[in-house]
């Protein structure tokens, strides 16, 4: 009994060893907005899933009944929408969870002040959180896709990476989330850049028609647009075909990655420590 009770009591006065290294900082971000989540799991993704499928089909099946059967970009209509869809959603979910849920837990729920009396620096909270919007996007693609398939589109073996653009994407514009959130004084002004910058995005960035082909100024324009580059990625994947402007298409996104992670960092710093 004694024997027991001392190696009891050197058990309570060892010290706590926490894993504070970066790559645990993140995961513990990153799995508590998916615990958070996963609590209205059917609530929370059901819009998300279902809004981009009902464009599918009143476009791909409305609206592609009176496009040529040779559809555009050497794919079948289904498949080139399709192909749009499932990037788009991975903006949509990016952007949407930088912006309100991010606004809603710095400003109502407090969380990231409580996060701070942890050992987490704020970098590594807004870092676990872009990753969490990221994954939301890779899987919410991945549903789209499996979907679409199953609506007539057509991929290719390729199409096993297209979770892996919607990654991308969905990290590159939940980058561009938290800019915007650093800048928002109220919740009801996002809706000026959800109207204003994502949804002429959604419809001119390539999603339902070509953009490019109609004068070397739209060409230009549409090469930079952040939406692009990402759905030409995946009309690759579904075309397995690649050229020199899908290596193109790829330095943008990343590029566009890269400047927007350092910005969205800066930024959400100036706002948490104000």
């Amino acid at each position: 009994m004694s024997t027991n009770s001392s190696l009891d009591a050197a058990a309570l006065v060892r010290p706590l060893r926490l894993r504070t290294n970066l790559l645990w900082s993140l995961y513990g971000v990153w799995y508590r907005h998916v615990r958070v989540y996963c609590k209205t799991l059917l609530a929370n993704a059901t819009p998300p899933v279902l809004e981009p499928l009902f464009f599918f089909v009143a476009i791909a099946y409305g609206l592609g009944g009176f496009v040529p059967t040779s559809g555009f970009d050497g794919l079948p209509y289904r498949s080139y929408v399709a192909a749009g869809m499932v990037v788009s959603s991975a903006m949509f979910t990016g952007v949407f969870e930088t912006m309100y849920g991010t606004f809603v837990r710095l400003v109502y729920q407090k969380t990231y002040a409580a996060m701070l009396g942890t050992h987490l620096r704020i970098h590594e909270m807004f870092v676990g959180e872009l990753l969490f919007a990221a994954s939301k996007g890779a899987v919410f693609a991945t549903v789209v896709l499996l979907v679409t398939m199953l609506l007539g589109a057509q991929p290719t073996a390729w199409c096993v990476l297209v979770p892996l653009v919607g990654f991308a994407t969905a990290y590159l514009f939940a980058c561009l989330g938290l800019i915007i959130t650093s800048y928002v004084k109220m919740i009801n002004n996002f809706s000026f850049f959800a109207t204003g910058v994502i949804t002429p995005l959604f419809y001119f960035s390539g999603t339902f028609f070509p953009i490019r082909g109609r004068s070397a100024l739209l060409d230009v324009i549409s090469v930079l647009v952040p939406l692009t580059a990402p759905i030409e990625l995946s009309r690759a994947l579904f075309k397995a075909q690649f050229t020199w402007e899908t290596l193109m298409h790829l330095g943008i996104l990343f590029a566009y990655g890269i400047v927007l992670h350092i910005f969205a960092l800066r930024r959400m710093t100036a706002r948490v420590l104000r």
